[in-house]
């Protein structure tokens, strides 16, 4: 074979397998699956257990009109640090109108507590201008009654008395705490005064907090005068009173009987009356009493058999 033979032959030779060497690589591509991309969340690595953050038990964030969300924890730690910040967070809630931003700014300060809250507490309740009143008021709710500023603060705002309506909101704000005779005795005297105030709402808030703060023996009367009161709302809270307490007697056991033996009784106060009588020694004839009140609350309420 001649070179001008060999030639042709050796560029078809090639060609051949050029072209059976592409075919071959096809087929193992269609036979192969293309690997699958590569996520960014495939990419990083695994977190361990070790480095997750510890759950805080306040919520998770307060927006207080930024961007983005901020640690509710954050900004509790930074007002407790930052005079300044807790300046503003007390500037931010006095001139706030939004009920939900005034809610979360609140929230924040009783958190935060201490004395410079306190301090600007007391100064915003005692004044006349019934707006700031009620910012002092709200964040004194955060303080306990235990501190002789903050009770005597509820104490100057009813005796100085009133509308009926803010009286009783100032009363249902007494509430009870641990502390020395001599310091709840001011507290008792003004709530048993105000017990037979002329308003239905004032005397059975009243009452109400009474019986929580007074000894058993100091409340009775007014217990036992609430029973009787011609007002329906007075003789509800005072049912309740008496079942929270510790006093008893004859004449709140025959007032509770007559509430729940007596039709033109509400359904609720009869079941209540009869509740509340669990607590009361009985004889055979008021244990009648009793059993048919217990019987007829039970059906009204559909818990009879």
């Amino acid at each position: 074979m001649n070179l001008k033979q060999a030639l042709p032959i050796a560029v078809v030779s090639a060609l051949i397998g050029a072209l059976a060497g592409g075919a071959f690589i096809a087929r193992r591509e269609r036979a192969e699956p293309a690997p699958a991309p590569v996520t960014a969340q495939a990419a990083a690595p695994a977190r361990h257990n070790d480095q997750a953050e510890p759950a805080s038990p306040y919520p998770q964030y307060l927006s207080l009109g930024g961007a983005a969300p901020v640690s509710f924890e954050a900004l509790r730690k930074r007002a407790q640090r930052d005079p300044a910040f807790l300046q503003d967070l007390l500037r931010r809630y006095g001139q706030e109108t939004a009920a939900d931003a005034r809610g979360e700014l609140l929230a924040l300060l009783h958190a935060v507590g201490g004395e410079e809250v306190l301090r600007y507490a007391l100064s915003r309740a005692a004044s006349t201008r019934a707006e700031d009143e009620r910012i002092g008021l709200d964040l004194l709710g955060g303080y306990s009654l235990q501190r002789a500023e903050v009770r005597e603060a509820l104490l100057a705002k009813l005796r100085a008395g009133g509308e009926p309506q803010r009286e009783a909101e100032l009363i249902r704000r007494l509430t009870p705490a641990a502390m020395p005779e001599e310091d709840a005795a001011p507290v008792i005297e003004r709530l048993a005064a105000l017990a037979g105030d002329s308003d239905a709402e004032v005397r059975g808030d009243a009452v109400a907090q009474l019986a929580q703060w007074a000894e058993p023996a100091q409340a009775e009367d007014a217990l036992h005068r609430a029973l009787l009161d011609p007002a329906a709302s007075v003789r509800s809270k005072a049912i309740v009173a008496v079942s929270g307490s510790a006093a008893r007697s004859e004449r709140l056991k025959d007032a509770l009987l007559a509430i729940a033996a007596d039709p033109a009784s509400n359904a609720a106060d009869r079941g209540a009356a009869a509740m509340a009588l669990q607590d009361f020694r009985l004889n055979r004839a008021e244990y009648a009493i009793w059993q048919r009140a217990q019987a007829r609350a039970d059906a009204e309420s559909g818990e009879g058999g």
